[in-house]
């Protein structure tokens, strides 16, 4: 079963919630990871979704992501 951008973007908010609230941190780093993971999956479904052609793998989903979280960490340093 393939999973909709929309679940999947639900899924990471919800995750990215729990690792900013959860008293516990070793759960607050498994929910990050999930955050990220969801955001991964996110990706690869609005890329089926829009119906472009071509393959667009994880692992492109994987480098697009890290980009995406080194340029926000750029940016958190630069307003730190």
């Amino acid at each position: 079963m393939t999973m909709s951008a929309a679940i999947c973007r639900t899924q990471e908010a919800i995750q990215l919630d729990l690792a900013k609230n959860e008293p516990l941190e070793n759960r607050r780093k498994i929910a990050a990871g999930a955050a990220k993971v969801w955001a991964r999956e996110a990706m690869v479904a609005e890329w089926r979704e829009s119906g472009r052609k071509g393959v667009f793998t994880r692992l492109d989903a994987e480098v697009t992501a890290e980009f995406a979280e080194e340029a926000d960490d750029r940016k958190r340093q630069q307003t730190s």
